[in-house]
């Protein structure tokens, strides 16, 4: 069964740099014939490394969006104070 966090490519940020591929220590990023990175959902191990290593921003996790963690992170200040 395939996790929920995996990696996903926005394909119209992707400058095909080919950093996610040269990162992955599971070797799943490819290029796909329509010239961007691509991530099969069933093979991800959801590591996170591809997304930390992409230059132009175009991975994220799912479920684990900058949006959502900032918001996390606020919210976490706000009750502290």
């Amino acid at each position: 069964i395939a996790e929920s966090i995996v990696a996903a490519v926005e394909p119209e940020k992707c400058a095909v740099c080919l950093t996610c591929v040269r990162a992955c220590p599971f070797g799943i990023p490819f290029i796909n014939d329509e010239g961007s990175a691509e991530i099969k959902p069933v093979l991800c191990q959801g590591c996170g490394t591809c997304v930390s290593e992409c230059p132009g921003k175009a991975i994220e996790l799912q479920h684990y969006r900058d949006e959502q963690i900032l918001a996390k992170c606020e919210k976490i200040v706000k009750e502290a104070n």
